[in-house]
């Protein structure tokens, strides 16, 4: 009778524990996420922090940020505005940020208005849709960047699970700005937006004509968090005497349009009466 076959146990190779190890790391930061125990940035908004996991926006993740068509005049311009505006906050603890898209130039005075710094913003034009998340996997992968943003159309979940990879193996918040017919596509990001223009405050200072800037935001996707929607501005303190505007997001409430309360009839010249039929 042949002897019963004997199974040898061998280690598992560097490389094999290597793997390992980075398998537990990366289950151990998605628990983390889940649990909101990772490092968060509040948006200063408290019902939208309140909504998100953790207290505020997932740092190292990637988050999309879906506005107008780009065929309907200018290109994803109140999604544009609120990205540049959430790029300066991801930048306000210093560094630099990467805006990634297929436009030769952003207008630095509008950017700064919305408090994202143009002297520590790197802008790369890319117009291949492969280039710009070509740049944007490179950029996520330098650990000196604060944020980095590109502008894409269409997005497979691959691409998408690459991106969040990327931006948690460094910790570098990756934003897509993205049409809004994007919001119906599958993804691996950690929050996804719907961004509309709201009507702007007229009242925005001596020096302003076009009034305060407006949006309103829906969360439509969070990992651990909830959904909502939010009318927000972007003001704070007003004009200053120096010409400066003092920059902050605030929460806008609903407001209900009533009819004006009659005057006071009693000053009013009494109507004359109707003649009476015979």
């Amino acid at each position: 009778m042949p002897p019963k076959p004997c199974h040898v146990h061998r280690e598992p190779s560097h490389d094999r524990r290597a793997v390992l190890e980075r398998l537990r790391a990366r289950l151990a930061r998605l628990e983390a996420l889940e649990r909101g125990g990772g490092a968060t940035m509040a948006l200063g908004l408290p019902g939208i922090d309140g909504t998100l996991s953790g207290g505020g926006l997932a740092r190292g993740c990637l988050h999309e940020l879906c506005g107008a068509s780009a065929a309907h005049g200018v290109a994803l311009g109140a999604a544009l505005g609120f990205a540049a505006a959430l790029l300066g906050r991801l930048m306000a603890d210093g560094g630099h940020a990467v805006w990634i898209g297929p436009r030769d130039e952003l207008f630095g005075p509008g950017l700064a208005e919305l408090g994202l710094a143009p002297e520590r913003l790197i802008v790369v034009r890319a117009r291949p849709r492969d280039a710009r998340l070509w740049a944007l996997e490179e950029a996520l992968r330098s650990p000196g960047l604060a944020a980095a943003l590109a502008e894409v159309d269409q997005l497979s979940l691959t691409q998408s699970r690459r991106l969040q990879l990327a931006a948690e193996a460094k910790g570098v918040t990756a934003l897509l700005l993205r049409p809004l017919q994007a919001s119906a596509t599958p993804s691996a990001a950690a929050t996804r937006w719907q961004i509309a223009a709201a009507p702007s405050d007229k009242a925005g200072g001596p020096r302003r004509t076009s009034g305060l800037p407006r949006w309103r935001i829906s969360l439509v996707r969070c990992r651990g968090g909830r959904t909502g929607s939010w009318r927000i501005s972007w003001h704070e303190d007003g004009w200053h005497e120096d010409g400066r505007y003092g920059d902050g997001w605030h929460e806008v409430p609903d407001s209900l349009a009533l009819a004006a309360e009659p005057g006071d009839r009693s000053a009013a010249a009494p109507r004359p009466a109707r003649p009476r039929r015979a």
